[in-house]
């Protein structure tokens, strides 16, 4: 009667657990939003620079001493974000020439150029928190949150010095272009 007991004790445990594995797997899947499609990206779209609402806690950037990219040399202001399946593609020119981030945002970091790392991650169709990586400097490493109005019309970036987002060096506002 014992070796029964035991075996039906064991066979309660494991359907607790393909249970308990169950619930956790569908209670995740419905946590983390998924990237939305591209044609219904709200990101995806060319965006012109709003230098009255942008603003910075420095003129120039604190770590590498060059002006932000609505003010940078050559700069045109304009962004253009595009979607290539699960990759955010950013398109922009700089002071120092033309640059395409392909952004893969699953809360992993991949690779980006100039050698950097980034990460993202879509907290909402219209949110996106991410990471990047500078390892030529110090390993410096920034965290940023991306949002797209609710109107879609306006994409505010704010990027920060710390992991707690509390230490903002600067906000970035676009404007959509039509």
């Amino acid at each position: 009667m014992e070796r029964v007991d035991c075996l039906t004790m064991r066979g309660l445990i494991v359907e607790f657990l393909l249970l308990l594995t169950a619930l956790t797997s569908q209670s995740l899947a419905q946590a983390l939003p998924s990237i939305p499609e591209p044609a219904k990206d709200p990101f995806v779209g060319k965006w012109k620079a709003n230098a009255d609402k942008s603003r910075a806690l420095y003129k120039a950037n604190a770590h590498t001493s060059q002006p932000l990219y609505n003010d940078a040399p050559g700069s045109d202001g304009l962004q253009t974000l595009s979607r290539d399946g699960d990759y955010l593609i950013s398109s922009y020119r700089m002071f120092d020439g033309d640059h395409r981030d392909r952004m893969r945002c699953d809360g992993v970091l991949h690779p980006v150029e100039p050698p950097r790392q980034m990460s993202c991650t879509y907290l909402a169709t219209n949110r996106i928190e991410g990471v990047t990586v500078v390892p030529n400097s110090n390993l410096l490493t920034f965290y940023w949150t991306r949002e797209v109005s609710p109107d879609g019309q306006e994409m505010t970036f704010w990027l920060y010095l710390d992991k707690a987002r509390k230490k903002m060096e600067s906000v970035w506002v676009r404007d959509r272009v039509k």
